[in-house]
């Protein structure tokens, strides 16, 4: 397992990661802020991140922020989920479906993959096809020695966002971890408290989900705070980062926290 130990070393070289996600066309099509990914990748990449998270298809658009030794390693993303594109079609029963293999994110370049798992679609069978197509995935994560990041949510027809609620949380935690996940980027609870019970029962690190935008950046930032002071290991950010006014300046600001533990008031100052 030494590929996968050098690649987790990697990621983790400074204890926490940072990761902004680029990969929400697959799920949500052309949000604001992505959609002409060359620009804004061009911002962040250089300014604290220690991975993008893209589709291997994004990668041939963007390539040139990996060329140096000192750039961000790439994690691909594998797969899509409709339940989430509720601005062009509410979804009936939910699918889920695999995209790309492990050979494809390795042929773009991955340093890492990750995979959703959906849980509470409107038929059980989706939801039981999404775990065997993870398993089948892990299994050749392996074999290459790729960290095999899972983000586990829980979705309902009132909430497709994903439910929040601790003990759910701690469920597909825990499910992701038994399907063996090295990685798990999971949803924040909103208390300190009770996201180190998430961290308690999880197997690998924890990233935290950005999340949908919040109403400010000092919002944003404390939720960041308070999951690292819970236990987490780090976070994955996308419309937070990328939808604000200065996506440059907040990726430096995210990095400080998460890699030098600045309070929220020094991380601010970089946003003036």
């Amino acid at each position: 397992m030494t590929g996968l130990e050098i690649r987790m070393t990697k990621l983790f070289e400074k204890g926490r990661a940072f990761v902004v996600a680029l990969d929400h066309g697959l799920v949500m099509g052309p949000l604001k802020g992505i959609e002409n990914p060359i620009e804004v990748v061009a911002k962040i990449a250089k300014n604290g991140p220690d991975a993008l998270q893209m589709s291997p298809a994004m990668v041939k658009l963007v390539k040139e922020n990996f060329f140096s030794r000192n750039s961000p390693m790439l994690i691909a993303r594998l797969d899509t989920a409709n339940v989430w594109r509720q601005k062009y079609k509410i979804y009936n029963e939910g699918y889920y479906s695999s995209v790309y293999t492990i050979k494809d994110a390795i042929n773009a370049g991955a340093d890492a993959v990750v995979t959703y798992l959906v849980v509470g679609y409107g038929d059980d069978r989706v939801e039981g096809y999404n775990i065997s197509t993870l398993a089948s995935l892990r299994r050749e994560a392996n074999d290459y020695g790729i960290p095999f990041i899972v983000e586990p949510l829980y979705v309902t027809r009132d909430n497709p966002d994903s439910v929040k609620d601790t003990n759910i949380v701690k469920y597909v935690t825990r499910l992701a971890s038994e399907i063996g996940a090295d990685i798990l980027k999971v949803d924040y609870t909103g208390n300190k408290d009770e996201f180190k019970e998430v961290v308690n029962v999880a197997f690998a690190p924890i990233l935290i989900r950005g999340g949908p935008k919040t109403s400010t950046i000092e919002e944003f930032l404390k939720m960041l705070k308070d999951a690292l002071d819970a236990g987490a290991k780090g976070v994955t950010v996308g419309r937070n980062l990328w939808q604000s006014e200065e996506p440059d300046k907040l990726a430096k600001a995210i990095s400080k926290i998460i890699h030098e533990n600045v309070n929220i008031g020094e991380a601010l100052k970089i946003l003036k």
